[in-house]
């Protein structure tokens, strides 16, 4: 049997790695991609679409929401990289949920359950996709461009964070490495290896900090200044400037 999918994410880097996925097993068809809900309405009421891919937090609509108020219902998937959702999921009878990122293998076995059983599993827990780093690690693999690429974390300069991804710039590259993943997973586990956040949005090497200026700091072969938000900056003076922490 052959089933239609459609993938809804609002990260055109996310629907390339599901289209990829796709693509890769014979059973599934894509028959279209969208980045907000409202734009694959017409697709899933005209009953073209046997198995929705649905990014969960999205800027026009959450997709839980979307997906219960649907008049007609196809199979879904959620994807997402936050596990807010999980009590919320427990209500609705999905395939399975994709915590991104996520290989090959786990979209695998998300999709083997609905050519099954088709039972929904457990939401799985926001410790299950953090990063674990011993106290001699001294670099940290990522997954990036279907590939798992190892970095080291002197390299590291900075990790900008964006809804559903990462970019890590290095010392000596031009060009960031983007991954699948949030900030929040980066920041416990980098603390205790020089890392500090101060921004929503940013991570930075102490060891590659130039100047701070006005709450700003420049970082080593940045040009830019990085702004240090209000929420972070008296945990940040009091590690970095006085060293009291």
């Amino acid at each position: 049997m052959s089933y239609k999918c459609i993938v809804i994410d609002d990260e055109a880097l996310a629907i390339d790695v599901l289209s990829d996925y796709i693509g890769k097993f014979p059973p599934l068809e894509l028959v279209g991609s969208f980045d907000s809900p409202l734009k694959a309405m017409n697709a899933i009421l005209n009953g073209a679409v046997d198995l929705i891919f649905l990014d969960i937090n999205m800027p026009d609509m959450n997709g839980i929401s979307f997906y219960e108020n649907l008049p007609i219902k196809p199979k879904v998937i959620f994807t997402t990289a936050y596990s807010d959702f999980a009590v919320k999921g427990f209500e609705i009878n999905a395939i399975d949920y994709l915590v991104k990122p996520f290989s090959f293998e786990r979209f695998f076995m998300a999709v083997n359950k609905l050519m099954t059983s088709g039972k929904p599993i457990p939401f799985p827990q926001a410790n299950s996709i953090n990063f674990a780093f011993s106290e001699s690690q001294d670099y940290i693999f990522v997954k990036a461009e279907y590939s798992s690429i190892k970095i080291n974390l002197k390299d590291i300069v900075l990790l900008e964070g964006y809804k559903d991804y990462v970019k890590i710039h290095l010392l000596n590259e031009s060009k960031p490495i983007l991954t699948l993943s949030s900030i929040k997973h980066y920041e416990t586990s980098l603390f205790s290896k020089g890392f500090v956040r101060v921004h929503k949005r940013h991570i930075i090497s102490i060891d590659k900090i130039e100047t701070i200026s006005r709450n700003r700091v420049k970082l080593k072969n940045k040009e830019e200044f990085i702004l240090i938000g209000a929420s972070y900056k008296d945990f940040f003076y009091e590690l970095v400037v006085n060293n009291k922490l």
